[in-house]
């Protein structure tokens, strides 16, 4: 899932203990995804973590680590794991996944009219895709203070909460203190005031696929292929709010402490 749908899962997990002192474990909950933005760190590196591996002293807010990657487990696989899987492992009973079933057809007629075809399985992975962002759209739409909230996160962390997380991060990932600050600053960047504000638009949403799968840029009739996919995905996830309260459910039942 993306940044909307974390933020909004964890702030109904940390109910009203979530407040200004503590604002940071918002950015925690979302390294996963940020720190991949450096070009020396995959998300196959953030996403292995141990979900239930215990944490020293000191490093307590890594819990929020692995609550993001809770989420996703259960958004890609159905269940949670205890180390994750690699991305060939698409076959699951995830929302996204199941979601993502019902493009898979027109993802692939996409990409054959652009003379770049691709196979089912890949086909299955861009869909579901399209449906995190498709929720994180909803989300958005429903919820706009998330986006506000969020904000308020990053000003908070980056006004003297670094050294704090890039020590957890170098522990969690077992990266050098130097690479973990560099991707944190990086990554926050992406996340700032209206750049952020874009990113978690329609519009913003578009340019990550065409990023992502394109390269950036594809060209107008592209983005509005991709714009009818989002669209179509957002019709799919009417249902996206029992998706939310059953991730909750089973992460509450799976043990997971927070410690807030």
């Amino acid at each position: 899932m993306l940044l909307n749908t974390h933020t909004l899962l964890l702030k109904e997990y940390a109910g009203d203990r979530l407040g200004t002192d503590n604002l940071d474990i918002l950015i925690y909950n979302v390294m996963p995804d940020i720190l991949p933005i450096h070009r020396d760190i995959t998300p196959e590196m953030t996403h292995r973590m141990e979900r239930f591996s215990g944490v020293p002293a000191g490093r307590e807010k890594a819990r929020f680590i692995q609550f993001h990657l809770l989420v996703d487990d259960l958004s890609h696989h159905g269940h949670i794991t205890r180390n994750g899987h690699d991305r060939s492992e698409n076959e699951s009973g995830g929302y996204a996944f199941r979601k993502g079933t019902a493009l898979v057809q027109e993802m692939m007629g996409m990409h054959r009219r652009l003379g770049r075809p691709i196979d089912e399985s890949e086909a299955l992975y861009r869909s579901h895709l399209v449906i995190e962002m498709a929720v994180d759209l909803v989300i958005r739409g429903r919820h706009p203070e998330i986006v506000d909230l969020f904000s308020r996160a990053v000003e908070t962390t980056l006004g003297g909460r670094i050294d704090g997380i890039v020590g957890t991060l170098a522990w969690a990932y077992t990266i050098p203190a130097g690479l973990a600050r560099d991707a944190l600053l990086q990554g926050m960047a992406a996340y700032r005031d209206d750049v952020l504000r874009r990113s978690v638009s329609l519009e913003g949403r578009i340019d990550l696929f065409l990023w992502k799968f394109f390269g950036g840029d594809a060209g107008d009739p592209v983005r509005g292929d991709v714009r009818d996919l989002l669209v179509k995905g957002i019709e799919r996830v009417a249902d996206h709010e029992h998706f939310l309260s059953a991730t909750l459910r089973e992460i509450a039942a799976s043990g997971f402490d927070g410690s807030l």
